[in-house]
């Protein structure tokens, strides 16, 4: 018993001395582990270089796009298809033109029917200037001056037939206008020979028919108008003595 605990002693002994001898040289060889470890380091700065880290985020990237495979392309977008207009909407400028036309002619045909003191005579008579003012030859004036005589005859008749405090100065008016257009017109007329010209001639006699019935209806003023009026168209319905 005593022998084995000498020599169990004497092997301890001989251990000890060699493992604290492998301890030194293992913490020294991790001194120096520690020792580059930390020169590295110290080498490499804060943080990897700038041309690892772009390495890195380039296999970063292709390993990335590996795994998701190709990306697919997003579908076309559909044009939107237009909405064809309604009928209502086509058919609404159409509509807007023919209203206009419309309030167009219903005014016009007021214009022409309108007698003095109507709100619409000056819009008739500008017209009637506008169309005297287009003749391109005294033949032609002349048929048109006839044309409105005829109209103020037609105007004095209407006025004659109607009630008003401001008839007889109207009618006055539709006269004074009749005589002067009347006179203006004939003496653009040139005699043939020694008979009237047949459309004076005829003229003349409308304007009779027309005036003459009036004289009844006129106070003393414009029927002294009228007599002389008709006294000077007789001279172009008959012949020449």
């Amino acid at each position: 018993m005593d022998r084995q605990r000498g020599t169990s002693g004497a092997f301890m002994g001989w251990w000890r001395p060699g493992r604290r001898r492998r301890a030194r040289r293992t913490g020294r060889a991790a001194d120096r582990v520690a020792a580059r470890i930390a020169d590295a380091g110290s080498r490499a700065g804060d943080g990897p270089r700038p041309d690892f880290r772009a390495r890195l985020r380039a296999d970063l990237m292709k390993a990335h796009a590996a795994e998701r495979g190709p990306v697919a392309e997003p579908p076309a977008e559909r044009p939107v298809p237009r909405r064809r207009p309604s009928l209502l909407v086509r058919l609404r400028p159409l509509a807007v033109f023919a209203v206009l036309l419309g309030v167009m002619f219903a005014t016009g045909a007021r214009a022409y029917d309108s007698v003095p003191g109507d709100l619409l005579y000056p819009l008739k008579r500008a017209a009637e200037a506008t169309v005297l003012r287009l003749a391109v030859s005294d033949a032609e004036l002349a048929r048109r001056e006839m044309t409105a005589a005829r109209q103020r005859a037609a105007e004095a008749a209407t006025l004659a037939g109607a009630e008003g405090p401001d008839r007889d100065r109207l009618i006055t008016q539709a006269l004074d206008d009749m005589a002067r257009t009347t006179r203006s017109a004939l003496g653009r007329v040139k005699p043939r020979g020694d008979k009237p010209d047949k459309e004076v001639g005829r003229f003349a006699r409308e304007q009779r028919t027309m005036v003459e019935p009036l004289l009844p209806k006129l106070d003393q003023e414009n029927r002294d108008k009228a007599t002389k009026y008709l006294t000077y168209i007789d001279t172009f319905s008959t012949p020449v003595q």
